[in-house]
């Protein structure tokens, strides 16, 4: 698998790593992002980064929806 051509989502509770998807979809990272932070179990936060590892979203779960970050607004 070829890491640095895939999109991410990394998971982080109060700055503990809790892991990293990757994916060729961005799309694909969103809808199990969105799952995920959906369960009432789930605390912290997830950020979807591109291949290049930048941020271009975060899940905000008090609205409910993607965050774009302002670069990627930009």
């Amino acid at each position: 698998m070829n890491k640095s051509a895939m999109f991410s989502i990394s998971a982080e509770d109060q700055g503990d790593n809790l892991g990293t998807v990757y994916s060729s979809s961005s799309e694909t990272l969103r809808a199990f992002g969105a799952a995920y932070m959906r369960d009432p179990k789930t605390r912290g936060e997830v950020t979807l980064k591109d291949p290049s590892g930048r941020p271009i979203a975060s899940f905000d779960v008090w609205q409910d929806k993607w965050s774009e970050t302002a670069e990627t607004i930009e």
